[in-house]
């Protein structure tokens, strides 16, 4: 109604006004300061913390989570670590990170996912592939035996860079998080 109300308004008005007030708007649209950074805040610090080793990465969201809520689960939602294949991945998706990512890397990522958070991911893997590559696996997978923490973290970091680049060079699409909470 004010819209319609205005219109009615305008006759009166000259060509150099509306010159005038296109000029204004431009000049403000143009006035929008420059950003030091492209991306969002929490981006930058979840993919900081995905470079970072899990016990950073926990300390650093147990701090965040005492200082601001908000921002730590924010932060949460932007990080990408090896837990989260499990519900980023797509299973028709496995054979290609297999394929993008060195054998050798593979399976001591594999290897070395032993705990609560990891292990269900190695499942996941497994039971989307070839049964026979998938055994095959699991057999350099018992011959590997125990592996160090900092290997099995670098190996699973490597893992989840491989997926990054295959997302962004357009080969697969991980799920996002704002997918799952729907």
């Amino acid at each position: 109604r004010r819209v319609t109300y205005a219109i009615s308004q305008t006759s009166a008005v000259t060509p150099d006004a509306v010159e005038r007030l296109g000029l204004a708007l431009v000049a403000q649209l143009d006035a929008v300061p420059a950003r030091a950074f492209s991306d969002k805040p929490e981006a930058r610090v979840g993919a900081i913390l995905n470079q970072s080793p899990s016990l950073t990465r926990d300390d650093v969201l147990a701090g965040l989570d005492e200082a601001d809520t908000e921002f730590a689960t924010r932060v949460r939602k932007a990080l990408f670590t090896f837990a989260d294949i499990l519900t980023r991945l797509e299973a028709r998706d496995v054979p290609k990170l297999t394929r993008a990512v060195d054998q050798d890397v593979l399976v001591t990522a594999l290897a070395a996912a032993v705990d609560e958070t990891t292990a269900p991911v190695v499942q996941f893997i497994l039971a989307n592939m070839s049964q026979r590559m998938a055994e095959a696996l699991r057999e350099q997978i018992a011959e590997r035996g125990k592996v160090k923490a900092r290997a099995g973290e670098a190996a699973m970091s490597e893992v989840v860079q491989a997926l990054r680049l295959l997302e962004q060079t357009g080969d697969l699409k991980l799920n996002s998080l704002e997918e799952e909470d729907e």
